[in-house]
C-alpha cells in the first residue's frame, strides 16, 4: 500500500498545491525540484537545480493562467496555445506548428491539444528514496491515450521520465510528438553554450522580403554550429543568443536532424551549471532550436519582452505542421490499438567546461 508521507528531506512529493485554480504537482530530492501544472498539459514550470538555486525554465510576460478560467479576447484561428504560453516545458501532441485540418476533418491549433487540457494524476511511489506520479489523458479530436511517469531518486539529479502513447482507434493515424522546453531566467547570460552530437542542419528560417520562410539548406556549407541564420549573416548556434546584437534578427530557428546521438546539454560556463536531456532518437530523430533575442524581437506577442531559447525533441521537421510532416515522410504512424513507449532523462549537472557526451545512463561527460 502507497501511504502519503508530508517529508522535509530526502526524496518527497506533493500533489495537493494549487495555483489560480489549477492542480500542481511538486516533486524533489536533495538536487531537483521539478513542478508541474497537472490541469494544464503536465506543464513543467519550474526546473530547478537546488545547489545552486537556478530555474533552467524560461516563463513567459503573461505568466500562468487556468484555461478553465481565462477568457481569451478573440478565439484565433491558430487556436489558444499563446493565450496560456506561460513557457517552461510543453508535451506537444498530435501537431507541431501552425494550426489547420488534418485527414480531411480534424482541424487542430498551433501545437496540437494535450498541452491545453487537464490531465490525471495518481501517486506511484512516495518514500525518501524514490517518488514517482503516473500522468495519463486522452486526447479530445483524435484517439490518442498518453500516459508519462515522472520519478526523482534520492540524491540523484535526474527526472526519470517514462511515455506510453497509444491509438485508440479502428483505424491508421499519424501524429507529431515534441518536447518543448524553454530555457531563460537566471539561467541566461552571455555564457551560455550548447552542445550537441554530430548532426545535420534540415531546415532554417529566413527573412525575406515578403516575410519569413524555412528553407531547405546546404548540407555541405551549413554546418553546426556556425552558418547564416534568419537575417543571412554568420551565426554561432552553439553560443547564447544574449551575445548577438543584430537588431535584424528578431528570432533564429533551425530544425537538427541525422543526430549520431540522442542527447544534448545547456551549460552556464559562468555558473558552472547546465541542463541536459538523453532519448531515444528513433522516437525523437530532431532537435528544433528557437531563440528570442529581447528587444530585438519586437513583434508580436512578444513585443520585445522574451529573451529565451528552446531545444525541442521532436519526430518530424515540418514547421508547417502535421500535413507536411505527413507528405515529407517524417510524421509518426500508429495502426489501430498500437501502442509505442520511450524512456529518457532531464539532468541537472555541474561543470565548467563544453560537454562531449551524455551517456545511456546520464553521465555528463
Amino acid at each position: 500500500m502507497l501511504y502519503n508521507h508530508f517529508r522535509n528531506y530526502g526524496c518527497r512529493l506533493n500533489i495537493d498545491y494549487s495555483y489560480k485554480g489549477m492542480r500542481i504537482a511538486v516533486l524533489e530530492n536533495e538536487f531537483l525540484r521539478v513542478s508541474i501544472l497537472i490541469d494544464k498539459g503536465t506543464d513543467i514550470f519550474e526546473f530547478l537545480y537546488k545547489p545552486k538555486d537556478i530555474d533552467f525554465m524560461w516563463l513567459s510576460p503573461w505568466g500562468l493562467n487556468s484555461p478553465a478560467k481565462f477568457v481569451p479576447s478573440v478565439s484565433s484561428r491558430e487556436g489558444n496555445f499563446m493565450d496560456f504560453y506561460e513557457g517552461g516545458w510543453q508535451e506537444i501532441i498530435p501537431n507541431f506548428g501552425f494550426g489547420g485540418k488534418f485527414f480531411g476533418e480534424i482541424e487542430e491549433g498551433l501545437h496540437g491539444e494535450v498541452c491545453l487540457i487537464p490531465w490525471d494524476c495518481q501517486v506511484m511511489e512516495d518514500s525518501p528514496s524514490e517518488v514517482s506520479v503516473r500522468f495519463s489523458v486522452r486526447s479530445y479530436r483524435t484517439p490518442f491515450y498518453l500516459e508519462k511517469i515522472l520519478t526523482l531518486k534520492k540524491d540523484d539529479p535526474k527526472l526519470y521520465i517514462h511515455e506510453k502513447l497509444k491509438n485508440e482507434g479502428y483505424v491508421d493515424i499519424n501524429l507529431m510528438w515534441t518536447h518543448h522546453p524553454a530555457f531563460g531566467g537566471a539561467f541566461l547570460d552571455e555564457s551560455i553554450v550548447i552542445d550537441v552530437p554530430k548532426n545535420d542542419i534540415e531546415l532554417i528560417l529566413k527573412k525575406r522580403n515578403n516575410g519569413e520562410c524555412f528553407e531547405i539548406p546546404d548540407k555541405t556549407i551549413n554546418k553546426w554550429p556556425v552558418f547564416p541564420g534568419y537575417a543571412g549573416h554568420l551565426t554561432d548556434f552553439s553560443k547564447s543568443p544574449l551575445v548577438l546584437n543584430d537588431k535584424k534578427t528578431l528570432t533564429d530557428e533551425i530544425c537538427i536532424g541525422n543526430l549520431t546521438d540522442g542527447w544534448y546539454a545547456v551549460t552556464n560556463l559562468k555558473k558552472k551549471t547546465g541542463f541536459g536531456m538523453r532519448w531515444d532518437k528513433n522516437i525523437f530523430p530532431y532537435i528544433w532550436l528557437w531563440r528570442m533575442y529581447g528587444k530585438n524581437s519586437s513583434h508580436s506577442p512578444w513585443y520585445g519582452r522574451a529573451e529565451c531559447m528552446a531545444l525541442e525533441l521532436c519526430s518530424s521537421f515540418s514547421p508547417f505542421g502535421l500535413t507536411d510532416a505527413i507528405k515529407n515522410g517524417t510524421a509518426l504512424a500508429l495502426a489501430p490499438m498500437q501502442e509505442i513507449q520511450t524512456s529518457f532523462m532531464a539532468i541537472g549537472f555541474e561543470k565548467d567546461s563544453r560537454v562531449s557526451k551524455i551517456n545511456s545512463e546520464g553521465g555528463v561527460i
